[in-house]
């Protein structure tokens, strides 16, 4: 079968063509045009398509994307707002009041299985109907939705995407009460698999035939778990990207009495338990840029890294914290700086104090009683030697790395395959790359992980 993978990241654009009987395979990875034009966005991950499919045959589209990306369209599935995703956090000081009434807190989040927290589409519309502006009849849906409208000329979004947008209620496969109220038009809601067709206008755009089969719009959080072939309970994902998340299948809901985890819809519309981190490879780049020359690369600056020295404790909140706080208000911030710490060290730190916000977040995990097997690490983290053994070794578990660059692209085309009934075989390598963590330097982080919780408390803003 040959496929056609098509994902919008938070600050990439990827296509990927794969033939699954010769394993023949492109792969095309551009930024993102810095705008939040919704069509302009789509057509260039189309073009992106239409290069690694040029010249090819293809029997399966799919369309994937980012959780928490918000289109409003007009009646005309006309965009008629600026894109938003999940960096776009403008609203908390909106959110932050509705923080201040702990019953509507608790109500929400078994509800929807989300925080109140403005990076979240519901809260978005919300904020907007509060101040007067008219949701009637609008549609909204993800970035990935709107993708699969350009090409098939067909609005729907699957449970799942909807889940990871605070709208989708926890107990049926349905809008929860309270996205029902704010009177917008959302979906048709669909399953994983419920295909429509390439029109005239997307193949001409694609360069291909009419009438392919494409999938719905599909999340990239969920299809990590398909990806690094973590669908069944007992395996979590790690991945670092330009924010960081973990995530596990559980058979049935659980709810963190201190709210610090999210409960989404898997794919199969099982159920996911995770926690994810606002800050994590935008932290790094966030400091790279200000502190280095643009010539001097990431390998560069880690060749002088040395695990266990003295660094800063740095609270990873750029753009606010996600879990276990979900203070949307947080700001990031150094601590326990001495005169001897260089530009390296201080990079050191924002790598450190990126993984004890993951770890703060493994920590409430395991408070679910739902202990993994495995870990298996994932996203750009794996290009760096140096930050995937910090990993490891924070955590003190093994992990295992995952076969593939892209997981999340990967996972859309398995599900590709597996919507008509195949099944893409496992990676080729005998054995995988298992990270194990060195206890000689595990004391050392968990001192840190004292120290950062130390400052982590001392900063917390009260509600």
């Amino acid at each position: 079968m040959k496929l056609l993978a098509l994902e919008i990241s938070t600050s990439s654009s990827k296509a990927q063509y794969l033939d699954t009987i010769t394993g023949e395979s492109t792969l095309l990875v551009e930024r993102n045009p810095s705008s939040s034009d919704a069509e302009l966005l789509c057509r260039h991950v189309i073009q992106l398509g239409k290069r690694v499919a040029e010249g090819r045959t293809v029997d399966r589209i799919t369309t994937a994307g980012t959780w928490h990306s918000l289109v409003v369209c007009d009646a005309s599935n006309v965009p008629i707002q600026p894109l938003t995703d999940w960096t776009d956090v403008s609203g908390r000081a909106f959110c932050r009041e509705l923080r201040e009434d702990p019953s509507f807190v608790e109500e929400y989040y078994r509800e929807s299985g989300a925080m109140v927290h403005a990076l979240y589409p519901f809260f978005k519309l919300l904020k907007q109907k509060k101040e007067g502006i008219a949701l009637t009849g609008r549609q909204i849906g993800s970035l990935a939705g709107y993708l699969h409208y350009l090409l098939t000329g067909t609005v729907k979004e699957t449970a799942s995407m909807l889940s990871g947008m605070g709208l989708l209620s926890t107990s049926s496969i349905d809008l929860h009460p309270m996205a029902k109220a704010l009177d917008c038009k959302v979906g048709p809601i669909c399953t994983w698999n419920d295909c429509s067709t390439l029109t005239a206008e997307g193949a001409r755009v694609l360069g291909l035939r009419e009438g392919i089969s494409v999938l719905p719009p599909l999340p990239d959080g969920a299809l990590n778990q398909v990806g690094s072939r973590a669908e069944k309970p007992g395996v979590m994902t790690l991945s670092l990207g330009t924010s960081g998340a973990m995530r596990m299948v559980i058979p049935e809901p659980w709810f963190s009495s201190t709210h610090a985890t999210w409960l989404y819809r898997s794919v199969d519309n099982g159920f996911l338990l995770g926690a994810a981190t606002s800050g994590c490879s935008n932290c790094v780049d966030w400091y790279k840029e200000h502190a280095f020359n643009p010539d001097v690369t990431y390998a560069q600056i880690e060749d002088s890294l040395i695990e266990g020295s003295r660094t800063p404790l740095f609270l990873p909140f750029l753009v606010g914290e996600r879990c276990p706080g979900w203070d949307d208000t947080r700001l990031a911030s150094f601590h326990e700086v001495e005169a001897c710490m260089t530009t390296h060290t201080f990079y050191q730190g924002v790598l450190e104090g990126v993984v004890a916000n993951l770890y703060q977040c493994y920590v409430e995990l395991l408070g679910s009683g739902y202990i993994p097997e495995g870990i298996r690490l994932s996203g750009g983290v794996l290009h760096s030697s140096f930050w995937k053994q910090l990993c490891c070794n924070y955590f003190g578990v093994p992990m295992q790395e995952d076969f593939q660059d892209q997981t999340s692209l990967y996972g859309a085309l398995i599900l590709a395959a597996r919507s008509a009934h195949e099944e893409i075989p496992g990676p080729l390598q005998n054995k995988p790359n298992v990270l194990n963590p060195e206890p000689e330097i595990r004391e050392y982080y968990t001192r840190h992980f004292k120290k950062y919780r130390y400052w982590y408390e001392k900063t917390k803003r009260k509600i």
